[in-house]
């Protein structure tokens, strides 16, 4: 009798948990029904449709269920209240929420950006897509140890594939070295928690178990077990020396792909990273600093020697995860709002940088215009007078490189003011060493990015290129205009009125 009210309790919290998973319970079903919308489409193609109609079906559907997607997401902000799912694997909060929200905006972007650059991609982009999303919302709820490695797993072996999606040699390259520094790091941060799970008798961190656990244990066991564990989330942002894989990634994949890679699951992972830094009783903070700094010089340093424009992103990105966790060091109530903050200004930064510099590389005309067999512009040379083609899009360039310096008037500027004020902060009230070295090494390798940042942009406005009046580029479109101006408004209008979102994230 007590097993059937044990069993009849456990069904019943199963039941509402899986009411509380609307969103994820519907990118589920997208899923499979956008595979057999595929199959279908592949059929028709062979003997009714063009490809280029079978491509608009595919961007159609799939940009309408993310909307769809985004209005669920937002109707369970206003609604749902902090809770536990199947038994503390999963927590929903607003937080969870937010995080969400931004994961199906940068999905958003990805398929304007393809759609606007006419990318012919293949029919398993679309539900690939949405399993990425789907494994990125798992993630910002996990607080089960078993879960969090799960939720890892499905948006790496999805970004391996997509990585490699255009079965070009480079392609396949890019894939294989992300696949080989994924499974490796995968395997010590799987060690890492099962060290975890023998110390506390727990998988869920936010058991009060968890944290006893580990602080009952000697300091150096648990500082090298909670290290390991840390390397599969050091992984996903790209930190050192977990990095390797990104400039190879980055220069093979498409671009609308690279842009979501740099930013979703940087936004799943640094929530993870919170929820994980604040249940550990052990101070993280040197250990954090110290990748911290190493982070941002290495991508700082290593950008400056780079003569392609993806792999320069490549390495900012390296950069920008460095001084993300210079926040995460502090853990102050400033240092994170400040994360929160510099994650959405950085989202719609770099979107913007990968599109711009996108459309650009993709303006050259052979003799008759194909996206997908256009040369591309391989060094920065290439860019040099192309400000004078396209001068609102060298511009918005400028704009989107000066927030990517962190110098005003952009919101890319308020972002680092933030952190670096955090850090500041804290340094006058624990007096650390490592604290103050973090802010001098930080604000020398901000005067460093500027070199770079800015290279583009030189090369555009202030270097002519060879037989540039003999060459033939294509005219942009007022609909790629206007994505390009969406994306950049924000980093000017976030430096006047930051505290538009300040707020927001405030309530959070």
């Amino acid at each position: 009798m007590t097993e059937n009210i044990h069993l009849k309790e456990t069904l019943l919290q199963i039941l509402n948990s899986t009411n509380l998973l609307n969103l994820e319970v519907f990118l589920s079903g997208i899923f499979l029904a956008l595979i057999l919308l595929g199959l279908v489409l592949y059929r028709k193609n062979a003997s009714q449709m063009s490809s280029s109609a079978v491509q608009g079906v595919l961007y159609a559907s799939t940009f309408i269920v993310l909307l769809f997607a985004f209005g669920i997401n937002y109707k369970q902000y206003s609604q749902s209240e902090d809770s536990f799912l199947f038994s503390k694997m999963l927590f929903l909060d607003g937080k969870a929420i937010f995080f969400k929200g931004l994961i199906l905006l940068a999905a958003l972007f990805t398929l304007t950006h393809a759609w606007l650059t006419k990318r012919s991609l293949p029919m398993e982009f679309f539900p690939l897509l949405i399993a990425l999303v789907f494994g990125l919302c798992l993630l910002t709820m996990s607080v089960n140890l078993l879960m969090i490695y799960l939720s890892i797993e499905t948006v790496s072996i999805v970004s391996y594939i997509l990585t490699a999606i255009q079965k070009d040699r480079k392609g396949t390259e890019g894939g294989l070295k992300y696949l080989l520094f994924g499974a490796a790091s995968s395997a010590v941060m799987l060690y890492g928690m099962s060290l975890l799970y023998g110390m506390t008798g727990t998988l869920t961190i936010a058991s009060p178990e968890f944290t006893r656990g580990i602080a009952q244990m000697d300091e150096v066991v648990a500082l090298i077990a909670l290290i390991l564990t840390l390397s599969g989330f050091l992984f996903k942002l790209s930190a050192t020396p977990f990095h390797i894989w990104t400039p190879d990634v980055y220069e093979a994949a498409p671009s609308p792909i690279v842009a979501f890679f740099s930013t979703a699951p940087k936004v799943a992972t640094f929530l993870l990273l919170l929820r994980f830094y604040f249940v550990v009783p052990l101070s993280l903070q040197e250990v954090t600093a110290m990748i911290a700094m190493v982070t941002i010089t290495f991508g700082n340093f290593s950008a400056l020697w780079q003569n392609n424009a993806k792999r320069l992103l490549a390495y900012s990105t390296i950069a920008h995860s460095g001084i993300m966790l210079v926040a995460l060091a502090i853990l102050s109530e400033l240092g994170v709002k400040s994360i929160v903050f510099y994650l959405v200004v950085y989202l719609f930064t770099n979107f913007a940088a990968f599109y711009l510099i996108d459309l650009v590389e993709r303006s050259k005309l052979d003799d008759t215009w194909n996206p997908e067999e256009s040369k591309l512009l391989e060094t920065m040379q290439d860019f040099s007078g192309l400000g004078k083609v396209y001068p609102l899009v060298g511009i918005l360039l400028l704009v989107v490189m000066i927030s990517l310096a962190g110098l005003p008037p952009t919101a890319g500027f308020f972002a680092k003011f933030t952190i670096f004020s955090a850090l500041w902060e804290s340094y006058q009230h624990s007096g650390s060493w490592y604290l103050l070295s973090l802010f001098i090494f930080g604000l020398l390798n901000t005067a460093v990015s500027l070199y770079f940042y800015l290279k583009i942009p030189f090369y555009m406005f202030l270097k002519t290129g060879e037989n540039i009046e003999e060459t033939t580029y294509i005219e942009l479109s007022a609909q790629q205009y206007l994505f390009a101006t969406i994306l950049v408004m924000p980093l000017l209008m976030l430096f006047f009125k930051a505290d538009w979102l300040m707020e927001l994230i405030a309530i959070l």
